[in-house]
């Protein structure tokens, strides 16, 4: 039956214009609400009892709903579109600024202009990748760094892709901290993690180090080091959020440390989100080597 196929592909979901298309008239609908067979979960869309009321029927429940000028928005468009996300709640909807709708319970609706920026993924309307990777870091909070860099090094999107998104919506609610998650997860100026570090380390008291300081290898080859304790051979590595986007830049980076290592440096990966988020804890556990470095024998 057109019905039950239709169902067990959306999840146990169905809309008033797919039961019509699948032979249903309108009485034979009211008939299924009013038996308690299917639920109104929002106008002009149901839910069949008979299926698990599971995260993928909740969107595909707000996805109906939107048609046909909406999308799902944020963290439901980036589960949807299979990013690296563990729940698509809350259930988040775009429609056109100039919409009249209000949300069913459970949903949560932007009214703003889409310019178009929008696409049809597995049978539903959702944003575009781009500005659901940036709409859905916002919505992470603490959590949306690191779900953009995700991103990033999964080659979900590109920094220029995401760059180019921003530019187009302008204004929107958390714009200015997508700004903010942009210029950290682009390359950073190496005098911007510089100041951060050096000011993180001066505060603390911490000495014996270098910037930018040049090593000779035992094969002949030269580095530069983010930042070096010479005496020990500590080297303190600052990773931006992007930094592994490039493949060769990846390899490069991973031959590099191993180097370093053969030749009896620790080599310390901070990342930019550690310095700025978690800097106690980069202090402490830094005092921890530099006292087990010291008395090493």
């Amino acid at each position: 039956m057109k019905v039950q196929r239709l169902l067990a592909s959306n999840h146990g979901v169905i809309s008033l214009a797919q039961a019509r298309r699948c032979g249903l008239s309108d009485d034979q609908i009211a008939r299924k609400v009013a038996s308690g067979e299917w639920i109104r979960r929002a106008p002009g869309v149901y839910f069949a009892i008979a299926w698990a009321w599971t995260p993928a029927a909740r969107v595909r429940v707000a996805a109906e709903w939107v048609r046909p000028t909406g999308a799902l928005a944020g963290p439901t468009a980036a589960w949807w579109l299979g990013l690296d996300i563990e729940s698509p709640t809350p259930i988040s909807v775009v429609v056109p600024r100039a919409s009249s709708r209000r949300p069913p319970g459970g949903v949560h609706m932007t009214r703003r202009d889409l310019r178009g920026d929008r696409v049809e993924h597995r049978g539903l309307w959702v944003v575009a990748r781009a500005l659901a990777v940036l709409d859905a870091a916002v919505a992470l909070g603490p959590q949306g760094q690191a779900f953009l860099d995700r991103a990033l090094q999964q080659k979900h999107v590109t920094l220029e892709e995401l760059r180019a998104m921003q530019a187009r919506h302008l204004g929107r609610r958390g714009s200015r901290t997508a700004h903010e998650l942009l210029v950290r997860a682009g390359d950073r100026a190496a005098s911007a993690v510089e100041r951060r570090t050096v000011a993180l380390l001066r505060g603390a008291a911490i000495d014996g180090w270098e910037v930018n300081v040049e090593v000779v290898l035992a094969d002949g080859r030269t580095v530069v080091l983010d930042l070096g304790f010479l005496e020990l051979r500590i080297a303190l590595e600052v990773d931006g959020w992007a930094f592994h986007t490039d493949p060769s830049r990846f390899v490069e980076d991973r031959a590099r440390k191993r180097a370093l290592v053969a030749d009896g440096w620790l080599v310390v990966e901070v990342t930019w989100d550690d310095l700025v988020r978690r800097p106690e804890k980069v202090l402490h556990e830094l005092r921890r080597i530099i006292a087990l470095r010291t008395v090493a024998p």
